[in-house]
């Protein structure tokens, strides 16, 4: 087989840095495998952007040495790890459970020790000189697909013929919460089947004169599904009471709206769970669909449409992206508190954002401007992320950040500075304007 080509990617801190990275590549050429560095692959007068955008491309794998300077620079879009970032980030935002890059720590006390547009991933951790070569195998190891301990075969079941069904399957999610089959828990026939039905309620409300139905893909909305790792077993009373004590009211029409009131409006039980569909019909062209499910087993899915059709269409105010997000987050929080799961509960939840194509990025309100107006050539935008429940308020910023950064940089790359996200988060949880 064809020896694996790595691309390093670092920063050039120090001279002392870069010693390290040079070591680091000669020790994986000595191994047998083809690393890409630029101090002996890059020379005077070549293309520095090209360089990066083919090596990483073209590489098998990438290994980032995330010093505290390098993930600085990442974070900040500064030089050529903030270039190196775009590109990476795009295939991140195309395949989430991409192995491609790989995490490498060196001369980082912070408490990021990766850039925030990796996500939750492992990484290997080359702090310390004597653990070098140890670090060192286990990472040639893995680029090389000659792990250390080979999993063994599955054997078969000796208690099969002891199993009683039960009413309801136990579902326990791996780490990334996929279910052992490997399927995500997000993708389920459940959510499926919700998302086909909403689908079909927003498309038939913006059904136009002629009776054509439009796209799903083309109309402005947002999409949310949760789904715990270890499902509960609760009642319909239950997941309504647990909706109610979840509503947030800081701002006008509420993630997963209760409308009890109105008969047409109102959640209704089902075998599986409670549903709810407001679909609103303005002649005036400002419609407004929301659908959300709750299922017994803590599973959640909703689906809105963009507040911004309502007032100017065609645009996408990105601080009220921010503030719904945030929104969606706080609420899967409270609900599953209120379902009685514990802390360290994991949670998937995936953010879907369509109708984005041809849209303006702008600011909602007169307190902020955009220092240009860009437009999207994508119709879609989706991030999965896995949240722990009882650490959702300390890292919402982070999370919010996570999920609505890959969107807006489809508008021309545009991206906003942490202080940004943390300032419109805060004040939304304050009731302040955004």
């Amino acid at each position: 087989m064809p020896a694996p080509k790595i691309f390093i990617s670092y920063s050039h801190d120090s001279q002392q840095h870069k010693d390290w990275a040079l070591r680091l590549a000669t020790s994986m050429r000595a191994h047998g495998i083809d690393a890409i560095l630029d101090q002996w692959d890059l020379v005077p007068g070549q293309d520095l952007a090209e360089f990066m955008a083919k090596g990483i491309r073209t590489a098998d794998r990438v290994v980032m040495i995330c010093s505290e300077a390098y993930v600085a620079k990442a974070e900040a879009g500064i030089g050529g790890v903030g270039y190196e970032r775009l590109i990476v980030t795009a295939e991140v935002v195309a395949a989430i459970d991409t192995i491609k890059f790989i995490p490498v720590v060196r001369n980082n006390a912070c408490a990021h020790r990766v850039p925030n547009f990796l996500g939750p991933r492992l990484y290997v951790d080359f702090s310390e000189d004597a653990n070098y070569d140890e670090k060192f195998e286990g990472l040639a190891r893995e680029i090389l697909g000659i792990p250390a301990a080979v999993k063994p075969a599955l054997g078969e079941n000796p208690f099969k013929g002891e199993v009683i069904a039960s009413k309801e399957p136990v579902r326990i999610a791996g780490p990334s919460g996929a279910t052992s089959a490997g399927m995500p828990i997000l993708s389920g026939e459940w959510f499926q089947s919700q998302h086909n039905t909403a689908a079909l309620g927003i498309t038939h409300l913006h059904q136009g004169p002629d009776g054509e139905l439009p796209l799903f893909g083309d109309i402005g909305a947002m999409e949310v599904r949760l789904g715990l790792h270890s499902g509960l077993n609760k009642t319909q009373i239950e997941l309504l009471n647990a909706v109610r004590a979840a509503e947030i009211h800081t701002f006008g029409w509420s993630i997963a709206p209760l409308l009890e009131g109105r008969p047409e409006y109102k959640p209704r039980p089902f075998g599986d769970g409670i549903r709810a569909e407001v679909s609103i019909n303005d002649q005036g062209g400002r419609n407004s669909y929301d659908y959300w499910a709750a299922r017994k087993s803590g599973d959640f899915y909703l689906l809105g449409s963009f507040f911004e059709d309502r007032q100017d269409a065609g645009v996408l105010y990105f601080n009220t992206r921010i503030v719904r997000v945030t929104e969606a987050l706080l609420f899967a929080g409270k609900l599953y508190a209120s379902l009685g799961a514990t802390a360290d509960a994991k949670i998937s939840a995936r953010f879907t954002h369509t109708g984005l194509t041809a849209r303006t990025l702008k600011a909602a309100g007169q307190n902020r401007r955009l220092p240009r107006r860009s437009k999207s050539d994508e119709a879609v935008s989706e991030t999965e992320t896995v949240i722990v429940l009882g650490d959702i308020q300390r890292s919402l910023v982070d999370e919010v950040r996570r999920v609505c950064e890959p969107m807006f940089m489809l508008f021309d790359f545009q991206e906003f500075a942490p202080e940004i996200y943390e300032d419109i988060v805060r004040r939304f949880e304050n009731g302040e304007s955004t």
